[in-house]
């Protein structure tokens, strides 16, 4: 079963649950919406370009990273995968993925330092899709269900400001998908095996910065939420209520996807009324909600970006 498919199931009962008294999490964002307005192809930018974005090279270790590893990757429930520049909001289709997955489809996904995807698919194994050309897809020795792991999203983070970076997961069982029992770990690039860090909550897609920082969109929280996660504990630091990206007004999504770049969170939501998926913006420090795209045409189960992104606009 593809992701939109199992995750819409699974929130037919997450939506239940919130008239039944789902814990609440706590909003510390006072996060407000900006509509953009207008629909989009698949190529070229919208209509609406915000002009305070400047792209700047003030990730990590710049001589480090080659050019392809600087943008937001997005693949959807078709295997096709895209780029998008939230500097000039673009989207621009790549092509269509072809892993030797037997039928599954694309889960998550993460990108490294490499510009190289990990897309875990709906058979619970994980393949690596070459983004400087060609797309080729090959699969790795991961081992599913490993300490209970077989869905979960993920997201590399550096290793403090530096070069080195670490693969970051969060989910569990398959059928606990939307029930907020995700836990945290991580995946040893080397070795392919998974260590447990402790419970996390929800089901979150994560994302993480070149300045060492871990976060997470929460699409099954009361209210839906983008968190910064300790990774040490996987403590939540700081909550912030997102819940303005929901066309229901009360939870429930049938795709999702989470990417850093720039000082701000992409969130790619399709929620259970939304034909496609929606690009909204959220801003920690100033609490902006935007949405900068509206019914893209896709939908979109995965967002991939490398540490090389920049972590600050001006």
């Amino acid at each position: 079963m593809d992701k939109p498919s199992l995750r819409a199931l699974l929130f037919v009962a997450l939506v239940g649950s919130t008239f039944l008294g789902a814990a609440a999490c706590t909003d510390r964002g006072g996060a407000s919406r900006t509509d953009a307005g207008g629909g989009v192809s698949d190529t070229g930018s919208s209509p609406e370009i915000d002009s305070a974005i400047v792209r700047t090279d003030s990730g990590p270790a710049p001589g480090t990273c080659v050019d392809a590893a600087r943008w937001i990757y997005i693949v959807d429930q078709s295997s096709t995968l895209l780029s998008f520049q939230p500097d000039t909001r673009t989207l621009t289709v790549l092509g269509s993925v072809s892993c030797p997955a037997g039928g599954a489809m694309p889960f998550s996904m993460a990108v490294d330092r490499n510009a190289r995807a990990w897309v875990l698919h709906t058979d619970r194994r994980i393949y690596q899709v070459d983004l400087t050309g060609g797309l080729g897809c090959t699969a790795t020795s991961f081992v599913p269900g490993q300490l209970g792991y077989e869905a979960f999203g993920m997201g590399f983070v550096s290793d403090a400001a530096s070069s080195t970076e670490t693969l970051y997961i969060a989910g569990g069982a398959m059928a606990s998908i939307g029930l907020g029992m995700a836990r945290l770990g991580t995946i040893d690039t080397g070795t392919l095996t998974v260590a447990d860090i402790g419970a996390v909550g929800g089901s979150p897609e994560l994302t993480g910065t070149g300045a060492g920082e871990l976060w997470g969109f929460f699409p099954d929280s009361t209210p839906p939420s983008v968190r910064q996660i300790n990774r040490a504990t996987a403590a939540t630091i700081a909550t912030y209520d997102v819940s303005a990206i929901d066309s229901l007004g009360f939870g429930g999504a049938s795709a999702w996807a989470f990417a850093f770049w720039g000082g701000r969170y992409y969130i790619f939501y399709q929620g259970l009324l939304d034909t496609s998926t929606n690009i909204w913006s959220f801003t920690p420090s100033t609490g902006a909600l935007v949405e900068v795209m509206h019914g893209i045409g896709r939908s979109i189960v995965g967002a991939g970006v490398s540490t090389c992104a920049p972590v600050e606009l001006i």
